[in-house]
């Protein structure tokens, strides 16, 4: 069984529409959506539409909570809280129904989907938080075997007994029937990298593997419908910089390096 993975849409429909076509050539069986399908991009009511009618396991992130009044608008930066309250406000009602109705956590399968963490959608999870996320998988729900998450918008697979298998980057992982597994896709709609991409992954089940995968979509396309809705263009992408970028760069050296030796 292959499933398409992808988080943090962020009402970006250029990136989620490129991602769908290359799932569709992939022939995935099922979808899951770990949250944010709106914030920062034009078209929510077209992003959450086109994830419903996937019958996608979706999830509740953050923004979508904020936007639909389930959680209130604190630790956001002006750019996101101007775009949340345009987004209230162009809702469609049969959308914003379906955002109210997403949980905060979901099942699929072996599979179970959470936003930021398992208890909390504000959360970020590191490499350094993830065993303790494991941790809470196992009580919370031990037959599963791989949790994903979203929020952070990088892509991470971390393993129960061997640790980092990818950060912040894409290439293929494989998992053992032994070992729990936690991935995040990376961002659909808002890469916070260099490179404006839109990241997602395919797990493989059977094969017991994930593709982590990005690929470039027509930003010109949301750029301009971003400067009609009266939306700063710019807040497709955030272009990392400071100590968090930096520290991001000597992580993906040090991968780079372990995985030679």
């Amino acid at each position: 069984m292959r499933v398409g993975i992808l988080a943090d849409v962020h009402a970006n429909l250029p990136a989620l529409a490129r991602v769908l076509d290359l799932l569709e050539g992939d022939e995935v069986d099922a979808y899951v959506c770990a949250g944010d399908l709106v914030g920062y991009g034009p078209q929510p009511n077209e992003c959450v539409h086109t994830i419903e009618a996937l019958r996608a396991t979706c999830v509740a992130g953050n923004h979508d909570l904020i936007a639909t009044g389930r959680l209130p608008a604190e630790r956001i930066g002006a750019p996101a809280w101007k775009s949340l309250r345009w987004t209230e406000r162009v809702l469609r009602p049969g959308i914003a129904g379906f955002i109210r109705g997403l949980p905060r956590t979901a099942q699929s399968g072996r599979l179970l989907v959470a936003h930021g963490s398992l208890d909390d959608p504000t959360a970020d999870v590191r490499p350094e938080d993830a065993p303790g996320q494991l941790g809470r998988l196992q009580e919370l729900a031990p037959e599963t075997e791989v949790l994903v998450l979203g929020h952070t918008h990088q892509p991470l697979a971390y393993g129960e007994r061997r640790g980092v298998l990818l950060d912040r980057r894409s290439g293929t992982v494989s998992f053992s029937e032994s070992e729990r597994l936690l991935v995040n896709p990376g961002s659909v709609g808002q890469s916070r990298e260099r490179r404006a991409v839109a990241r997602y992954a395919v797990l493989d089940l059977t094969e017991r593997r994930v593709e982590f995968r990005d690929t470039l979509y027509d930003r010109r396309a949301c750029r301009r419908a971003l400067r009609e809705q009266g939306l700063p263009a710019h807040s497709y992408h955030r272009s990392p910089s400071g100590p968090r970028a930096r520290l991001g760069r000597l992580r993906r050296r040090a991968g780079s390096l372990l995985s030679r030796s």
